[in-house]
């Protein structure tokens, strides 16, 4: 059995993709260091998440994924560390039941946050790449107002409940806070606060292979709002919208524009860092052990001025949306040349190939079995 074990439950938006890209990429060295990143994929992570969720979502042939993982781990001599940002989602009952499933390991659980007035806005945009999002405006005021229970939204960012729920099931001392940075701070921080919580030696680490999960512009925000609500046919289901709406139109198309950033309404804003403020007070009355400094948590008195995506002008969008046009049409291209070659290869192989195995069944028909049988192997190297 692994030990020390580190579950990271999230919270999303808050440096995961980074923090689990770079591991994945260097998994090799973690092992030889003594440390587990178990899963056949990353999003091994994800679908066990789901398990110890009861989601109704999860695909039929991903539902042994936390077993999986537990086996990994329980069969790890050293220390291992299961992560995904949804297992924050966890009501205390589920929470319960996955860290019992490592009763002889000591298993510590980490949480990462940032400040509520940079964590909205990344919030809702995820939401948008997926297809399931409202205006800002609007879904801030269902968020603060409602409270819906879903992915993209409250339950994932009430960061004293997360805490609560989680503390149920282990002691303070191993319910590890790790705040993100703020702005201009040393990029390398939020990685240095990890490694110092969960002991990774990132000597000759590929340090360049993570990735953060790139941020939209106003006006690249503003046309996606308008391509969402056409959005039909086979883009439909949840993992057509992951790969085509999210990762290549909202990420590879639009946010690698680098538009500005966005903000919120004022009063959206001045909310936020009401109940970031009451929050901090309510996570250092508990006694968490927090890594790096619970100030990090606390948005500006007043926010930067910044474009809203409901405020971008039709000229600044039409300028978006032509540029994205000329890359996909760019991409479309360069597919359709190396099917093309793919094609011009197929076909010359067929000639080639063809002709030379019919005349080997010709003469084959008069082989002794035992010579045929050697030259098709022959033939198959």
């Amino acid at each position: 059995m692994a030990n020390p074990v580190f579950l990271h439950i999230g919270l999303p938006k808050s440096g995961t993709t980074f923090l689990q890209t770079r591991m994945w990429s260097n998994r090799a060295l973690l092992r030889r260091q003594g440390f587990l990143y178990p899963g056949r994929e990353r999003m091994d992570h994800f679908h066990a998440s789901q398990v110890v969720r009861g989601s109704r979502g999860i695909r039929a042939d991903k539902a042994d994924a936390w077993d999986r993982l537990v086996a990994e781990v329980r069969n790890w001599d050293g220390s291992a560390l299961i992560t995904h940002e949804f297992f924050c989602m966890a009501t205390a009952e589920q929470a319960t039941a996955a860290v019992g499933r490592f009763p002889e390991s000591e298993l510590h659980v980490v949480v990462t946050a940032r400040d509520y007035l940079r964590q909205f806005p990344a919030v809702w945009q995820e939401a948008l790449k997926m297809g399931t999002a409202a205006g800002l405006d609007d879904f801030m005021e269902e968020t603060l107002r409602e409270r819906p229970h879903r992915a993209w939204g409250w339950p994932t960012q009430d960061l004293p409940a997360v805490l609560a729920r989680w503390a149920e099931t282990v002691p303070r001392e191993r319910l590890h806070l790790i705040t993100v940075p703020p702005p201009g701070a040393p990029h390398a921080l939020l990685w240095q606060r990890w490694c110092a919580v969960t002991g990774i030696d990132d000597s000759g680490f590929d340090m360049d292979a993570a990735r953060a999960n790139e941020s939209l512009g106003a006006a690249q925000a503003a046309l996606l709002q308008r391509v969402v609500p056409h959005v039909s046919g086979e883009l439909v289901p949840g993992s057509a919208r992951h790969r085509w709406l999210r990762q290549y139109l909202g990420h590879e198309v639009l946010a690698a524009q680098r538009g500005d950033r966005f903000g919120l309404k004022d009063e959206h804003a001045a909310e936020l860092r009401e109940l970031a403020v009451a929050g901090v007070a309510e996570i250092a009355d508990a006694g968490y052990a927090v890594t790096g400094d619970l100030a990090d948590l606390v948005p500006p008195e007043h926010q930067p001025v910044r474009p809203h995506p409901d405020h971008v002008p039709d000229a600044e969008i039409i300028d978006v949306a032509a540029r994205a046009i000329e890359q996909m049409v760019r991409d479309v291209m360069e597919l359709s040349v190396k099917r093309q070659r793919w094609r011009r290869e197929a076909m010359r192989l067929r000639k080639r190939t063809i002709p030379g195995q019919l005349s080997l069944l010709r003469r084959g028909l008069r082989m002794p079995p035992s010579q045929l049988r050697a030259r098709l192997r022959e033939r198959g190297r």
